[in-house]
């Protein structure tokens, strides 16, 4: 499964400085395949692979967040198409 988590450094310059050298030492939560900085510098989009979401790894880094909102996502593929016709389609009726 494939994880899509949206997180917000909390305010301060001090905060940041710990985030930064945490994430130096630790690197990316395990089974991360991408890491987007958002051009505002506090705001961090991870997309991670694994059966689960690495809850060790996000605990790591909560102390230095203010918001982290994690979700799955999957493929739009031919087959999630396929399944949203047949989703739209029995709900018409």
């Amino acid at each position: 499964m494939k994880y899509v988590s949206i997180v917000r450094l909390a305010p301060g310059v001090d905060n940041m400085k710990r985030a930064f050298e945490v994430f130096g030492k630790q690197g990316n939560v395990e089974g991360t395949t991408a890491l987007y900085a958002a051009t505002d510098g506090k705001t961090f989009i991870g997309i991670s692979e694994s059966d689960a979401p690495d809850m060790a790894g996000i605990a790591t880094y909560a102390p230095f967040f203010e918001s982290n909102t994690t979700f799955p996502v999957v493929d739009v593929d031919d087959a999630w198409v396929e399944a949203m016709i047949t989703a739209i389609d029995r709900m018409d009726g």
